[in-house]
């Protein structure tokens, strides 16, 4: 070690002994939260009702870009898996690119073009140097308008879905997610997790062809643009690419209502060392007067590492590696919230008590101000830093769009999150997370875990599903 090391060691020595002996010194008291602000945009419609917004955003010269198109999972039918196979098709070239070109061209611009299907939209996305931004249009323009489709990519297609599906059952987490979404939603799409064997099987070019053709058009489509980059000359590219891109469908609306049965699901998986719990149900949407309070209740609850329930049977009881809950917001107006961990099997039933313990304690007692004021800091903190990027500015838009949301919904927020008080926490807890009326699917060693499970006094009321 040399001196100038063993000086700083030493000094830090005696440093680290001072304070140790002086006590440890109070962090500084967090000031006002500030609200938070949008940048400037420009929103564009053509005639066509295409639809763009352009973000001027942060001092590096790069750009974010995203295409959305409002169709996905929800436009199946009945073969479940079409978008997800369609969006790896639209991969493999288009225009006068094939796969391996269409690839180059990306990496020229110094990005990638990543295509996902969910639910509810199918997503475009490249980050690209700025002098590249209107070539990055073109090229997400000829990929959802002028794609290839090549038929004889389909086969391998098919088998990776396959092959990933698989997977995803053969693990308990994949079950119950299966079994959750099948629960909750019945025979709507929503309702199937992942395709089967037999779904995937009967998938064909035709469908791959129709799917695109008859899903895709300009007014179901949304084109972000954020960074540095000249207005006038993106406006151009903008269109040049889409104005003569077909109108297409109108957006879909989506009406399902989720299942508040209260019903459990018992999914055995002999000898399993573990056992995972997925509980969940129905809540009120965004757009809904209580939902800040309610998302504010869901942090304190299960939703961020300070959270009571990770605390409980983390922390405190060791029964597990994480316990979380979350919002799930699908089409506008239809939300879910859902509860999972993975508990060891001796531990299961107590696990489950202490989880309707918690959700009772959520429901009786107004949380501690102190308690309360660290969740909403961590709410607001996570929610500005997951802004603060070129693609968190477009993820937040997106979502306004998606939820037919005001552009106050954002700009109020932080305020919004510091304004709940432990009553009106308590309150949409009440209101929102009635046990009586989840949907609770249970994977693990049933000869262990299932007549215990039964006896607590908290699962009377719910029925076994078939």
């Amino acid at each position: 070690m040399n001196t100038l090391c063993q000086r700083f060691a030493t000094f830090l020595t005696i440093g680290l002994l001072v304070s140790a002996a002086e006590g440890r010194e109070q962090p500084p008291a967090i000031g006002a939260a500030k609200p938070f602000s949008l940048p400037a945009k420009e929103e564009i419609t053509l005639a066509n009702h295409f639809k763009a917004t352009l973000v001027p955003f942060g001092t590096v010269p790069k750009v974010t870009i995203v295409l959305t198109i409002a169709t996905g999972n929800i436009a199946d039918g009945a073969s479940t898996g079409l978008a997800d196979i369609a969006a790896e098709l639209l991969k493999e070239g288009s225009g006068e690119y094939d796969a391996a070109g269409a690839a180059r061209r990306a990496a020229d611009m110094g990005g990638t073009l990543s295509i996902t299907a969910g639910l509810e939209e199918t997503t475009f996305e490249i980050d690209v140097l700025a002098e590249h931004t209107s070539e990055a249009i073109s090229l997400i323009a000829d990929t959802v308008r002028h794609p290839h489709l090549p038929k004889s990519e389909l086969p391998r297609l098919k088998a990776d879905l396959a092959r990933a599906s698989s997977v995803k059952r053969s693990t308990s987490q994949g079950l119950a997610t299966e079994a959750y979404a099948k629960r909750l939603w019945g025979k709507h799409p929503y309702g199937k997790a992942f395709p089967t064997d037999t779904d995937i099987a009967a998938i064909t070019d035709q469908d791959i062809s129709h799917f695109v053709s008859s899903e895709f058009g300009a007014q179901r489509a949304h084109l972000y643009v954020a960074g540095m980059f000249d207005s006038t000359i993106i406006q151009q590219a903008i269109t040049s690419a889409f104005s003569d891109w077909q109108v297409g469908p109108a957006p879909r609306e989506t009406h399902v209502e989720g299942s508040r049965l209260g019903q459990i699901t018992f999914i055995d998986r002999p000898n399993a060392t573990q056992t995972t719990l997925m509980f969940g149900l129905p809540v009120l949407a965004p757009n809904a007067p209580h939902f800040i309070d309610f998302a504010v209740v869901n942090t304190l609850f299960g939703g961020s590492l300070l959270s009571r329930l990770d605390q409980n049977l983390r922390e405190d009881k060791g029964w597990t590696y994480g316990a979380s809950s979350r919002i799930t917001p699908y089409a506008a107006g239809i939300t879910t919230w859902t509860l999972a961990t993975d508990v060891s099997t001796p531990d299961t039933a107590p696990a489950v008590q202490e989880i309707f313990k918690e959700l009772a304690r959520l429901r009786s007692e107004p949380a501690a101000i102190s308690e309360l004021n660290s969740i909403q800091n961590y709410r607001a903190g996570t929610f500005v830093i997951g802004a603060s990027s070129r693609s968190g500015i477009i993820s937040q838009l997106a979502y306004l769009e998606q939820q037919h949301l005001p552009e106050t919904w954002l700009t109020d927020y932080v305020t919004n999150v510091h304004a709940v008080t432990p009553e009106q926490a308590r309150a949409a807890a009440t209101d929102q997370l009635t046990p009586e009326h989840m949907t609770l699917v249970v994977v693990g060693d049933l000869k262990l875990i299932k007549d215990p499970l039964l006896a607590l006094p908290a699962l009377q009321t719910v029925r076994i599903a078939d």
